[in-house]
């Protein structure tokens, strides 16, 4: 999970094959990305990415319905309103790719 300014994200690694690692994740982001430091968070976001990601954890170690994985889940906090992306494997990717 990853929050700052009024927006967060939450999704789920289960290094699966075929799956999505952290590092196809990271890599869309490039060098230039902004911090909390630089760009601000809103402490209340925070609060609600971490029970996001807790409720993901639990989905997964129980096998209760269907985790996060293979996509980003993105809450706006200024609008309240979530939206979903799927995340797709780079297969040239040094950790998960062929």
């Amino acid at each position: 999970g990853a929050a700052i300014r009024m927006e967060g994200q939450v999704t789920v690694f289960t290094y699966r094959e075929n799956e999505p690692c952290y590092r196809c994740l990271s890599r869309l982001f490039g060098e230039n990305a902004l911090t909390c430091v630089e760009a601000g968070v809103m402490a209340p976001l925070i609060g609600v990415i971490g029970s996001l990601q807790a409720m993901e954890a639990i989905k997964l170690l129980a096998h209760y319905g269907q985790p996060a994985s293979g996509k980003i889940v993105m809450y706006d906090a200024m609008t309240c309103q979530f939206r979903e992306m799927k995340l797709m494997r780079n297969p040239g990717c040094e950790v998960c790719g062929q």
